[in-house]
């Protein structure tokens, strides 16, 4: 998320490989994805220097490349669930890190100067769990935006009550549409009317479920899926803007 001029870069997570055990001798030297897709693009379009990284839990597939954005990026801060900073296997991501660079746990009471999210989730320490996901929501651009990490659905109607006002105009869909996440009574609580689904194609997971879908289209809600779009991308102006698939940006170019 930036505002214009750059005056303000969030980022939710850095994404990474889902790590599984192989012996020692089938183990290269540690690649990361960020450096040649988000860190390049990001350094493409002119940022080379975030606010606030928020780091939604300790999953490798969200904050596994944080490594290389420390290493490549100035960071200001990163925010994490309150708890997490106690999690070994996260701090083992930390290593490099600038002293200038904050590390903030936080929770639901927790009050970010010149952040442009709020946090609604969690409210108590964890170790950074699926269940203890960061749940960040904002206006920008004329639309509320919600991102729910990969909190289940205990935790999203846990979130209601404690926040029984919140409602969205857009959502990342939880556990990257997962039949774990996404309770019909928390889509139709909340009310969006778009959802950005972030999954791989033909990903070992199978995501997003069949059952996930189901429920945003009763709810009669738009679906951004980046196995068909690829990367999707909302540009606004004041209160005003526009989704875009860059699959179908460069598709037109090419006709």
């Amino acid at each position: 998320m930036r505002t214009p001029f750059n005056r303000s870069v969030t980022l939710i997570d850095t994404g990474g490989k889902v790590g599984f055990k192989r012996p020692k001798w089938q183990q290269g030297p540690k690649i990361y994805q960020a450096s040649r897709l988000s860190i390049n693009y990001l350094k493409s379009i002119g940022i080379s220097k975030i606010d606030t990284i928020c780091i939604s839990h300790q999953d490798s597939d969200h904050c596994g490349d944080l490594p290389a954005f420390i290493k490549e990026m100035q960071i200001k801060r990163i925010l994490i669930p309150m708890g997490m900073q106690e999690n070994p296997n996260f701090i083992k991501r930390l290593a490099g890190k600038s002293p200038k660079t904050l590390l903030l746990p936080v929770n639901d009471e927790s009050r970010i100067a010149d952040l442009p999210l709020t946090v609604y989730h969690p409210y108590l320490p964890g170790k950074g769990e699926n269940h203890d996901s960061e749940v960040l929501g904002g206006r920008l651009g004329g639309l509320n935006w919600l991102f729910t990490g990969d909190l289940d659905r205990s935790g999203e109607l846990e979130t209601l009550q404690r926040h029984p006002g919140l409602k969205t105009d857009v959502i990342k869909v939880g556990h990257h549409g997962s039949r774990t996440a996404s309770d019909p009574s928390f889509i139709s609580h909340i009310c969006p009317q778009i959802a950005l689904i972030s999954a791989g194609r033909n990903n070992r997971y199978h995501h997003p479920n069949i059952e996930t879908l189901e429920t945003l289209r009763k709810a009669g809600v738009k679906i951004l899926n980046t196995q068909q779009m690829g990367m999707v991308r909302y540009i606004y102006q004041n209160n005003t803007g526009h989704f875009e698939s860059i699959l179908e940006c460069h598709k037109g170019k090419n006709r």
